[in-house]
């Protein structure tokens, strides 16, 4: 079975938001080879500062971000009342992030280094509990 052809592909766009060039672009890349639309920006303030509040879609956000980490960015998107759902990533391990990240709204949390399909069987699963 090929998972690329049978996976299903959301239609919102997807927003990367994390520090790491690399893997940023990279997702990006792996996103966008599956038609999923995805945009990469390198820190919360670059995305808060381009992203409008009304776009729907999910913001796939890296905890450790300097300035503003990730949690900080979800603050700000709850108080500008960002209509979009949230998937917190991260490198490390503390159980405790992820509980806080599911507290405060997160949709779905992933630890880096995870695979696409991952994270569209995340995407779909939340798809199907939200409706």
């Amino acid at each position: 079975m090929n998972t690329k052809e049978t996976m299903y592909v959301p239609s919102g766009r997807f927003y990367i938001v994390d520090d790491d060039l690399s893997f940023g672009k990279s997702l990006k890349r792996v996103l966008n080879a599956r038609g999923i639309r995805a945009d990469y920006f390198g820190s919360a303030q670059s995305f808060l500062d381009s992203v409008p509040p009304s776009d729907p879609g999910y913001a796939i956000v890296d905890i450790h971000m300097p300035v503003c980490d990730g949690f900080a960015l979800m603050d700000k998107m709850h108080d500008m009342h960002f209509s979009m759902r949230v998937i917190v990533i991260t490198g490390q391990t503390q159980t405790d992030t992820r509980e806080l990240a599911l507290q405060k709204g997160a949709v779905g949390f992933l630890q880096k280094p995870f695979s696409a399909e991952s994270l569209l069987e995340l995407i779909t699963q939340d798809m199907c509990d939200s409706d």
